[in-house]
């Protein structure tokens, strides 16, 4: 033992970590009295992390992380817990991620945390929720961690209501050093703040990604015209950032027959594009090349249409142009307008503006964006039985996309 330890010290390269005092025991010179001390202080605390119902293996694995000869401490730590309403699953369920809080002074180290989020307005469910969540918040410094994290975050959400609604989508962003630094990477490139507060809400995860790859997508889409001033932006480094759905998204495309150059503008033009679902592109393209007779070209001038809902707009207005068509009313049902603009602009110009048939058109729109799955269309000919089909809807547009 004594040469393992010569060893060690003799060692540069040996990095020591600053030791809990329990973890002390370890190195004690080995002893009759002092061995039995320790296997007894051992045992007790694997059967009372039993008792808080863990499993006996997870317990005695925890054991060489934690260990106490009495429950005076833990007890006061899971009383404290409870009396902000932790249920025994969940105190268990964090104990299993932390187990050394059983031994923080809970008044001292604990208790200033969860008055922090208390006193931002976050109520005891959102407090419940977010430390089970992310337990290791209470291991974060409050004056040098959490609260500089809380005004960083709450910099871009302008309200504690906003911050604390955030915080308890996603927990750990209180204590995410990685979404910082990419964070920085975007201000410094232009992009606002009201846009990053977008990610903040609504795709975080994307501001988690490895700084490198991040910062070189950032880089990509401005160079090839994206304006870091825009939703557009934002929202094409969220597609571009899903890196395996992103060229799985690409060889779907290029299997209806567009190029990479078709895909680039079609991303540039609408970059939601490239956040539909396989089944949603397929389903799209399906459609407008094989019933209504589109080149699948066509759809790069419009990519905006593989966001619209088949079934709520796509399908009961191709019935309608295809009834005009019909009569004679209008030349061509490949038109991309009608799909694209909002129901009161389509009602007023394709609908109501055909006095005669207005009522008929109306009944045939309302009555087939209820029932869409059982009908197809016939290229030049009224609308007719359309084949079983499964819904898609994924993230349709019903409205026209904002463009800042």
């Amino acid at each position: 033992m004594f040469h393992f330890y010569r060893r060690a010290l003799l060692c540069h390269n040996l990095r020591f970590k600053t030791l809990k005092p329990s973890s002390f025991l370890l190195l004690q010179p080995f002893c009759s009295s002092s061995s039995s001390s320790y296997s007894q202080n051992h045992t007790f605390t694997i059967n009372y992390l039993i008792d808080l119902g863990l499993s006996p293996k997870l317990a005695s694995k925890l054991s060489t992380r934690v260990h106490f000869n009495d429950s005076q401490n833990p007890n006061s730590v899971l009383n404290l817990f409870q009396s902000y309403g932790f249920s025994n699953s969940q105190f268990s369920s964090i104990i299993k991620i932390c187990p050394t809080l059983l031994v923080f002074d809970p008044n001292k180290t604990i208790l200033p945390k969860f008055n922090f989020l208390l006193s931002k307005g976050a109520s005891k469910s959102d407090l419940v929720h977010i430390i089970t969540q992310n337990p290791r918040y209470l291991y974060q410094s409050l004056e040098n961690s959490i609260t500089p994290s809380y005004d960083f975050i709450k910099s871009f959400l302008q309200s504690n209501k906003a911050t604390i609604a955030s915080i308890r989508q996603r927990p750990s962003s209180i204590n995410n050093r990685i979404s910082s630094q990419n964070i920085q990477f975007l201000l410094q490139n232009g992009v606002p703040q009201s846009k990053v507060a977008i990610l903040f809400k609504d795709w975080y995860f994307t501001l988690t990604q490895n700084p490198p790859i991040f910062e070189k997508v950032v880089v990509e889409l401005k160079q090839i015209g994206f304006d870091p001033k825009t939703t557009f932006f934002i929202t094409a480094l969220r597609a571009k950032s899903l890196t395996s759905a992103w060229q799985t998204k690409v060889g779907v495309y290029k299997k209806w027959g567009w190029s990479r150059e078709d895909i680039v503008a079609a991303f540039l033009k609408h970059p939601w594009c490239m956040l539909a679902s396989v089944e949603k592109i397929n389903a799209v393209m399906e459609f407008f090349v094989k019933e209504i007779g589109w080149e699948s070209t066509e759809l790069v001038k419009h990519p905006i249409i593989i966001m619209l809902s088949l079934e709520r707009r796509i399908v009961p207005r191709t019935y309608v142009l295809k009834f005009l068509e019909s009569k004679g009313l209008i030349e061509d049902v490949k038109l991309a307008e009608p799909f694209k603009v909002t129901e009161e602009v389509f009602l007023k110009n394709f609908v109501n503006c055909f006095k005669e048939e207005a009522s008929q058109l109306l009944k045939l729109y309302e009555e087939n964006k209820k029932d869409v799955p059982d009908r197809v269309f016939k290229k030049g000919s009224p609308p007719g039985p359309w084949k079983g089909r499964k819904k898609v809807r994924d993230q349709d547009h019903d409205e026209d996309v904002t463009t800042t």
